[in-house]
């Protein structure tokens, strides 16, 4: 993880901020995995990304593995815990989890609103 950290840029993209790097990269992941539809979200310092399970209740989880069985796309999961200073996991209404308590749970799912079954949501700083 270190070693991933200390060049970013192989990564992300440096032209943009880290949220919206963290997401665009992960939108590009989703787009060639085929999780339909998506939806994108921006808020004050957040970017979102959002998809239904179209058939397939848990499809958007094969991109950001969650604690539990379900674990796919190492790369999804490399960026999110090496380089978003926030993240969080929110399905069908609920949080399911966040890599810390930076926002209430009202809060994230009023960001997730309307932008799928399974949201993920990056921010800026912790």
């Amino acid at each position: 993880m270190d070693a991933i950290r200390a060049r970013p840029d192989l990564h992300l993209p440096d032209d943009e901020s880290l949220a919206s790097a963290i997401v665009s990269s992960l939108l590009e992941t989703a787009l060639r995995q085929g999780v339909v539809p998506l939806a994108l979200r921006a808020g004050a310092g957040w970017r979102a990304i959002g998809a239904d399970g179209d058939g397939e209740p848990y499809v958007f989880e094969y991109l950001v593995p969650l604690p539990g069985a379900i674990q796919n796309s190492f790369r999804g999961e490399i960026l999110l815990t090496a380089f978003a200073p926030f993240w969080a996991a929110v399905e069908r209404g609920q949080v399911v989890h966040r890599s810390s308590r930076r926002f209430d749970d009202a809060s994230l799912i009023d960001a997730a609103a309307g932008l799928g079954a399974f949201v993920v949501l990056v921010a800026e700083s912790p």
